[in-house]
């Protein structure tokens, strides 16, 4: 009960928390740190899932997406804080997912697979809020957005978890992206539990960098220092062990 009035307040505040950001009450960064952390008091896996995702919501337009360059920004944020901020609550809702195989009877344990795949989207729209940042380049991507992706992916060791975003990478991420981190990715793809599937993610990566390579009808899309064949032959052979 008192969990639930938690809850409940919990929600009210981050509607406060989406005003104060909107006033500029207070410095952004600061009320973006406090929601995303007030949110850990709400341990209940479904529960903790919804309320993270309406907080996502709420500050989605207000996440800042500008360079550090002068003192105004101190107030208003940076592109930074809302890495912080995203990577955070995708870690968080990621943890509450895979929480939820443990709720119940391990006879139930079918059917809160099939819920769990059903509210998968929820821990994706991270994901895709991340891939509509403007200041977010290749560099932010490989030295902060994907190693801190990646982390939660290989260290949750849950197949249905790891495949499921996996796959999101690969399809919310610009191309270039992944050409410039498909050694880090691939890598990322050895530490992964046996019970995935990754014939189905390396095939899904292949794809896409077909479709990219060839979408004006050229091979030149792709950079000449990125050697595909040997980065694929040599993670893969690494892989299959």
């Amino acid at each position: 009960m008192l969990e639930i009035l938690f809850q409940d307040c919990t929600y009210l505040l981050i509607t406060i928390g989406h005003v104060y950001i909107r006033a500029n009450e207070l410095p952004r960064r600061e009320v973006l740190r406090d929601l995303v952390e007030m949110c850990r008091g709400v341990q209940h896996p479904l529960r903790g899932l919804f309320l993270r995702n309406y907080l996502l919501q709420c500050v989605k337009s207000l996440l800042p997406d500008t360079e550090e360059d002068n003192q105004e920004e101190s107030k208003t944020g940076t592109i930074l804080d809302s890495l912080d901020f995203i990577l955070l609550n995708f870690s968080e809702m990621n943890k509450l997912w895979v929480r939820m195989q443990y709720q119940g009877h391990t006879r139930d344990l079918q059917r809160r697979e099939q819920e769990r795949r059903e509210l998968r989207i929820l821990v994706g729209t991270n994901l895709v809020r991340l891939s509509e940042l403007e200041c977010v380049n290749v560099e932010r991507y490989k030295t902060i957005v994907l190693p801190k992706i990646m982390e939660q992916v290989v260290s949750c060791r849950d197949p249905i978890a790891q495949e499921y975003l996996m796959e999101c990478i690969i399809q919310v991420f610009p191309d270039e992206y992944h050409l410039n981190t498909l050694n880090e990715f691939l890598k990322a793809c050895r530490e992964l539990s046996p019970n995935v599937n990754i014939r189905n993610i390396l095939i899904s990566l292949i794809d896409r960098l077909t479709a990219y390579s060839t979408r004006e009808g050229t091979q030149q899309n792709i950079p000449e220092n990125v050697e595909l064949f040997e980065i694929f032959s040599e993670q893969i052979a690494e892989v299959i062990k």
